[in-house]
């Protein structure tokens, strides 16, 4: 009996009905096809909030994955909720969606399993968003697309090196590699409060600021610096590992562009809590 992942996301985070979630993605991709580059990606890196936030952000990467030819995406995401050291891979069949499912790669999946710091745990998939978020705009510009599911749990800087030598033997001119991060999350209920929220304009300001001191290390494919960064402001960067792994393939030794950048702020008008969105295209090498 096939292995199916059942949505949880559906109804609040995204539209639960098949035809108006079609309508949300059409909408999003529709608005996002003028800023969408043409060159073959290697990678991209997207938000993960619910579409009304971040659904600009994430449909500017996804619109520049329209009509190729990809027929693998490796989805690299965080675990927000399960603690544990390693990678979580889901050995499903498929994952399912209102617009029906989306097919896993055994094969790759079957590879990575074979790999150390990698697993087979459903659990950490229970009530993780990071990685189901992406699935309908994912299917929606490449319908027959599979995925290799990965949830990166805790790793030190060694077990980051294994895990990105071990990704990248999938990684091929068929494969996109899609690395799912929020950028900084501000306010008390984050826990972080680098500065005062002295009003909005204020608060934009000083993000932009602050979030850009690490899209210009990503961009520039700096593990290592986009490491020290984190480390040193202390910037609440959900993906991190997931980005600091894909950094460190040699997949991602191009310059990354800057898609679109905006924070929950421009969305809301909270500037006492806020969470940052960037999407970042990588060109094949």
């Amino acid at each position: 009996m096939p292995r199916i992942q059942h949505p949880q996301l559906a109804g609040t985070w995204y539209a639960g009905d098949a035809r108006n979630l079609r309508r949300q993605v059409d909408e999003l991709l529709q608005a996002a096809e003028p800023a969408a580059t043409r060159t073959p990606l290697r990678g991209v890196i997207v938000p993960h909030a619910g579409y009304i936030y971040s659904g600009r952000a994430a449909a500017a990467a996804y619109a520049c994955l329209r009509a190729t030819p990809y027929r693998r995406a490796v989805i690299l995401a965080p675990s927000h909720f399960a603690a544990f050291r390693g990678v979580a891979v889901l050995d499903a069949d498929a994952f399912e969606t209102p617009l029906g499912e989306v097919r896993v790669d055994r094969d790759g999946v079957a590879a990575l399993l074979s790999a150390p710091l990698f697993s087979d745990d459903p659990e950490p998939y229970r009530e993780e968003h990071s990685l189901e978020i992406q699935l309908p705009l994912l299917q929606s510009v490449l319908p027959d697309v599979r995925v290799v599911p990965a949830l990166l749990g805790d790793l030190t800087r060694n077990d980051q090196s294994t895990v990105a030598g071990v990704l990248e033997q999938l990684v091929d001119d068929e494969t996109i590699v899609i690395v799912s991060s929020d950028f900084v999350h501000y306010g008390s209920r984050f826990g972080y409060l680098p500065f005062p929220a002295a009003g909005p304009e204020a608060v934009r300001a000083r993000l932009r600021e602050l979030d850009m001191g690490a899209v210009d290390r990503v961009r520039a494919g700096d593990a290592a610096g986009f490491r020290r960064y984190v480390a040193d402001t202390g910037a609440t960067i959900c993906g991190r590992t997931p980005i600091s792994v894909f950094l460190t393939m040699h997949a991602a030794r191009t310059v990354g562009q800057l898609l679109t950048y905006y924070t929950s702020l421009d969305v809301t008008g909270d500037y006492e809590h806020c969470v940052s969105y960037a999407s970042i295209a990588f060109a094949r090498p």
